[in-house]
């Protein structure tokens, strides 16, 4: 069990990435996520206080309410190109002291900030998982230099982003694959976004949740990239 910290929230070409590092570890392990769920995420993370609260808050409160805490996240799991994770809970209404609940890493890593309690990952999912730190980063250089417009309501489908994670991590995970033909050209096949494209998607998720005050920060940070 590898103790861990969440660098950022990263933008990517492929979407919202909840960037995890481990410590005294080389590699990240990127966990995709929604707006909602990066939303949740980063405005703890950068002390930004919200209008009305999100699912986390609400939850952070029904756990208070009963007088117990979060006392660590636990990403255990990774398969079929999902990520599993573990939230336990303290406290005296529970038997033994403690619940241990099934989560998605999202929304526990959303309680985790909240709660400021510790996360740990399992050190098998590290081995499956971990890329370098650059990959994501090279990543969206290559987007903007061969991104163009398109509709920004095609987002990619569940499926199409566990395919591209496995593509990812057969080329630069710790543990490569043996070539496979499905797999040779999933990242070919697999949509990139340019940074303009993925902050409309940031600016309409936050229309939609009617936070005016985020909206118009993406409005003129889309600007400021139209303009370089």
């Amino acid at each position: 069990m590898l103790p861990a910290t969440i660098r950022e929230i990263a933008v990517t070409p492929m979407g919202f990435a909840v960037v995890v590092k481990p410590e005294h570890k080389e590699k990240i392990i990127p966990i995709f996520i929604g707006p909602s769920e990066a939303y949740a995420i980063s405005t703890i993370l950068q002390n930004e206080k919200t209008e009305r609260p999100v699912g986390a808050d609400l939850l952070r409160s029904i756990i208070e309410a009963t007088g117990a805490k979060l006392s660590k996240v636990f990403i255990n799991d990774f398969h079929g190109g999902t990520f599993f994770a573990r939230v336990y809970l303290n406290g005296t209404a529970f038997p033994g002291g403690q619940l241990e609940l099934d989560a998605r890493p999202s929304d526990a890593m959303a309680l985790a900030v909240r709660f400021r309690s510790p996360i740990y990952v399992a050190e098998h999912v590290y081995d499956r998982t971990g890329i370098d730190a650059t990959t994501l980063s090279e990543a969206d250089a290559d987007a903007l230099r061969t991104g163009t417009d398109s509709n920004v309501d095609e987002i990619l489908t569940a499926d199409e982003r566990e395919e591209f994670f496995e593509a990812i991590l057969e080329e630069f995970g710790e543990k490569k694959k043996a070539p496979k033909e499905s797999k040779e050209t999933t990242l070919e096949k697999v949509k990139f976004y340019s940074r303009t494209e993925v902050l409309q998607q940031m600016l309409k998720a936050a229309l939609g949740r009617e936070n005016y005050e985020e909206a118009a920060r993406l409005r003129d940070e889309l600007r400021t990239e139209s303009n370089n």
